[in-house]
């Protein structure tokens, strides 16, 4: 899962760091950026995983080692990704998803448009939610997408104009540029859809749902 030690006298290599990183925020401790930078912050998250699961808190994590084994083991407590700093939205997306979303948002800067990513990644549960108060039609999206150790690889994003939201009629400008500018990038928009869903944006056809769920253990 990581290649060489992260934290404290680690390597710290930046795909190793980030999936510390991810590990730590998926148990409830905050650490820093998701940005593949190992830093005090991330070094005193570390530690407090170690003092949580009883392990000597050295500040570091080893290929091998029990704080991974611990942090791969603990149950998930996802907070609402809804609420996440613009940053970690995009580093939620799947690493072949993301750049083209980037692509999207830098196009509709481009017309003056302010974009914003509402979700990204989110949580089965936060799914399941939507689900039941009739938002969404499905109880595995792709934006449940996940690796197989559980951290977020989504292959949907959801965008607005941060001034306008879903409010109309202005927010209707911003989705019909949205619609061309992930369709420039080659993405899926929802609001081709019989269920017009404006702000959405994927990178997998709606086929391929089945064997992202699996893909994902869900």
């Amino acid at each position: 899962m990581i290649e060489a030690a992260v934290g404290q006298d680690g390597a710290n290599r930046p795909d190793d760091v980030r999936t510390v990183q991810w590990l730590l925020l998926r148990i409830g401790i905050e650490p820093g950026g998701i940005d593949g930078i190992a830093g005090p912050r991330l070094t005193a998250a570390i530690r407090t995983a170690q003092d949580r699961f009883g392990i000597e808190p050295d500040g570091r994590i080893d290929p091998g080692g029990a704080t991974l084994a611990r942090l791969r083991a603990a149950p998930a407590r996802w907070d609402d990704s809804s609420d996440w700093p613009q940053a970690r939205k995009l580093a939620s997306l799947h690493p072949r998803f993301r750049p083209r979303v980037a692509a999207v948002i830098a196009r509709l800067r481009a017309e003056r448009f302010r974009p914003v990513v509402v979700y990204g990644w989110r949580s089965v549960a936060v799914q399941e939610r939507l689900f039941r108060a009739g938002s969404s039609k499905v109880r595995f999206s792709f934006h449940n997408a996940q690796t197989t150790d559980g951290l977020p690889a989504a292959w949907a994003a959801d965008l607005v104009d941060e001034r306008w939201y879903w409010r109309e009629p202005d927010a209707h400008v911003f989705f019909r540029a949205l619609g061309k500018a992930a369709k420039a990038e080659g993405l899926i928009w929802g609001g081709d859809w019989k269920f017009r869903d404006w702000a959405h944006v994927q990178g997998r056809p709606n086929g391929d749902l089945a064997a992202v769920r699996r893909a994902s253990g869900a």
